[in-house]
């Protein structure tokens, strides 16, 4: 199942994670619009290693405030999305059908479809 770790209304700033996941890939369902483009977003399916070597991970840490000592792996895997962008951890591969930087709303509605996601704080409408 996926929870909702993005902004309460998806198409804002959505982060989707998968709660079924190992303990070190972290899979993310990852939504940004584009400031200038109506019903334009980048839309990947992500999956995030958080013991890559390649992965800074004190600038990781730092960049998002987080205890380098104890970081929660979900939000250490969020901002390392943030830190490097989606194309660093597969975005370029996660739909083969979609060009994943030009997504429309109706396209991200017709993949999460088949998505079991708590609706707990997330909202799919737009404001």
């Amino acid at each position: 199942m996926y929870v909702n770790y993005g902004d309460k209304h998806f198409f804002e700033h959505g982060r989707l994670v998968n709660t079924e996941r190992s303990e070190t890939e972290i899979q993310v369902i990852y939504c940004e619009p584009y400031p200038d483009l109506e019903d334009t977003y980048q839309f990947a399916e992500l999956i995030i290693d958080i013991t890559d070597s390649w992965i800074d991970f004190a600038a990781v840490c730092g960049y998002a405030g987080l205890d380098t000592a104890h970081p929660d792996p979900v939000r250490y895997a969020l901002a390392a999305i943030d830190y490097y962008g989606p194309a660093e951890f597969g975005a370029l591969d996660s739909i083969v059908s979609y060009d994943w930087l030009h997504v429309n709303r109706q396209a991200i509605l017709d993949i999460l479809r088949y998505r079991m996601i708590a609706n707990d704080n997330l909202s799919f409408d737009v404001d």
